[in-house]
């Protein structure tokens, strides 16, 4: 009997493995051969718990053999024993689909785990590629890592491989940007930028540089153009075409003109005291009020007048005395001008005093010598009187 028993296990065993997998919720139903066996069981719901019972029971034997990968690793000898044939049978469908879904199982699991350890390997020979990239150290072997899994090495080579893929289509990538920057206004990246990050950011950055150069050169022109108008005190009309920070750039310029204009105005002011005794408003100012208060107030601001004439003056009086203009009003010709007319009044007034010295000198040495004569002549005399 028992011979008979290990032979109907081994038959259904074969039998039920060699078939493809039974789904997990195939139970017998009313019109089954099974039914229409003598079993000691009367009713089709009887039937059909027993049969899940056996098959849960076979799936979950099957399960741990399948995940394990080892065969009837759950079984003994006494496995089958206790049932029928039928009962059997129903028993080893459960552990074939358990079998099976083990299996997949495990299987999936190290899948999920080699594309983990291939995800970190390839992350770190990404990021060490992108850093020899920008160090110029590319490696053109790279070396495996003892520590790690073939998978993880497999992925870091392909992470490496693949920055510097990237990194060289980045510096395509921006220079293309740089130049639709400069051309036009709004960006339009090319679809094989657009899939990566790395890429998509560079022809961005490309982009935005030659956007950042053209309106600074923009700006640039458009304060020249503001400071033109400003510097010639013509009335503030920014250009249609001049919008935004370009505006602003304008009215800046404006208003450093002005500013300037203003500047010079009054250091025209301030030279013409140098020049003129008294106040006089220039002609080319008198119907612009606010410019002529600014040259009157360098007019009386001027300080230097008085000081630089009084030393003129004696520079020139002075006898064997060059003249020479303080170095602070060198580059100043007004003042160049004061200086030099007041040195000559000095020179003329030296050259006055000295004659009147020397004609006051020329009397008292005549009348030193005409005495001198007079009393050598007279010591003579006596002399001659004293001898007769």
């Amino acid at each position: 009997m028992m011979k008979k028993k290990l032979a109907v296990i081994s038959t259904a065993c074969l039998l039920i493995l060699a078939s493809d997998p039974i789904p997990s919720n195939a139970t017998p139903d009313s019109s089954s051969d099974v039914l229409d066996q003598s079993t000691d069981v009367d009713t089709t719901e009887d039937v059909k718990a027993i049969f899940d019972s056996l098959y849960q029971e076979g799936y979950s034997l099957g399960e741990e053999d399948g995940y394990a990968e080892k065969k009837f690793e759950q079984f003994d000898q006494t496995t089958g024993l206790d049932k029928s044939s039928e009962e059997f049978t129903w028993f080893m469908m459960g552990y074939t689909v358990g079998y099976k879904k083990g299996q997949q199982q495990k299987e999936e699991e190290l899948k999920t785990e080699q594309e983990n350890e291939m995800a970190a390997g390839e992350e770190e020979g990404y990021q060490q590629g992108v850093l020899d990239y920008k160090h110029a150290t590319i490696q053109s072997e790279i070396d495996p890592f003892p520590s790690k899994s073939s998978d993880w090495n497999k992925g870091y080579v392909q992470g490496y491989k693949k920055a510097i893929s990237l990194m060289d289509l980045s510096v395509k990538a921006k220079k293309e940007g740089y130049d639709q920057g400069l051309e036009n206004d709004s960006m339009s990246v090319p679809s094989m930028y657009d899939d990566e990050d790395v890429t998509r950011q560079a022809f961005t950055e490309g982009f935005e540089t030659a956007q950042a150069e053209v309106l600074k050169q923009q700006k640039k022109q458009f304060e020249k153009q503001g400071y033109v108008q400003g510097y010639h005190d013509l009335s503030l009309e920014v250009p249609a075409e001049a919008e935004g920070e370009l505006q602003t750039a304008f009215e800046q310029g404006y208003e450093k003109g002005q500013k300037q204009k203003q500047k010079d105005v009054k250091a025209d002011g301030y030279d013409s005291a140098f020049t003129y005794q008294t106040y006089r408003a220039p002609k080319n100012l008198q119907d612009k009020p606010e410019l002529e208060k600014w040259y009157k107030a360098g007019f009386y601001s001027n300080k230097d007048v008085k000081p630089l004439q009084q030393k003129a003056y004696k520079d020139g009086w002075k006898l064997g005395k060059e003249m020479s203009v303080p170095k602070k009003y060198q580059q100043n010709k007004a003042a160049v001008a004061m200086y030099k007319k007041y040195f000559e009044q000095g020179q003329k007034k030296q050259d006055k005093t000295v004659s009147h010295i020397l004609l006051g000198s020329g009397i008292v040495l005549t009348l030193v010598v005409l005495i001198t004569l007079w009393r050598l002549r007279r010591r003579k005399n006596e002399e001659t009187t004293l001898d007769s």
